[in-house]
């Protein structure tokens, strides 16, 4: 049986500077891919999906992204924005910054992450244990275009056993796509009393305890948007996408 939820949360908090002198006084979620904003394209794909309720925490030029969501929003849509204030610190803050704002199940997702709705629409398809997440993945890692920065990720048996950039043994690599429950919240403040900030410190405790369920995303489309060369083979992709052909990150 499916999982219904109507509800997102969506990291946007990061300054992004990879993209250099392009977010002095831009916020990165605002950055366009194909004349799109990174951050409503995910918002649009995830809508797709059957969710219109969303949670944007924001961080960097929080202000500025605030305002231009509350004059921009496409129809259909209700956002909610929360500011981390300490948003130069690790991305599991930036989480946790919506611990009291969600109830229930909820989809995780990054503003900078591009992806296919069929992802998400995949990754809600079967019921979640109580107190556990589910992970969508990526089990070819030699397609990934910038695989030195991606989050990798060991899977067993449908299962995630490490997680971080800096792992040496995984098979897959994260997409930034999640189903969550309240463990997560839980679980990032057991990380986060031992020093860990990061939300993978956070996924790795979830692993720890066998709640951090992997799903393979197989051939679907998504790319982690993190400076003007991505973007770039971003926009060749989503062109090849639209034209039928398949799209090779490694091309």
């Amino acid at each position: 049986m499916p999982v219904n939820i109507r509800h997102a949360l969506i990291i946007a908090a990061g300054r992004g500077r990879r993209f250099g002198a392009v977010t002095n006084s831009r916020p990165k979620p605002l950055i366009e891919v194909a004349g799109v904003p990174l951050l409503f394209r995910t918002l649009l794909t995830a809508r797709e999906a059957g969710i219109d309720h969303f949670v944007v925490v924001t961080g960097y030029l929080g202000e500025f992204l605030e305002d231009f969501l509350r004059r921009e929003i496409p129809p259909g849509i209700e956002v909610q924005c929360l500011r981390n204030e300490e948003w130069e610190r690790p991305n599991g803050l930036s989480v946790l910054r919506a611990k009291e704002h969600l109830r229930g199940l909820f989809a995780l997702l990054m503003a900078d992450h591009l992806f296919e709705a069929q992802i998400l629409k995949n990754l809600l398809s079967t019921p979640l244990p109580p107190g556990s997440c589910r992970l969508a993945v990526d089990f070819h890692p030699e397609r990934i275009f910038d695989r030195a920065d991606a989050t990798k990720v060991a899977v067993q048996d449908g299962r995630v056993k490490d997680i971080g950039k800096e792992i040496k043994n995984y098979n897959a690599i994260d997409t930034g796509i999640f189903l969550c429950s309240s463990g997560l919240f839980e679980n990032l403040e057991t990380a986060i009393s031992r020093g860990k900030e990061s939300l993978s410190d956070g996924i790795r405790e979830l692993a720890h305890q066998e709640r951090m369920e992997a799903m393979d995303i197989g051939d679907l489309f998504w790319q982690d948007v993190d400076d003007e060369t991505s973007r770039l083979e971003v926009e060749k992709r989503l062109f090849l996408f639209k034209a039928g052909e398949t799209p090779n990150a490694s091309e």
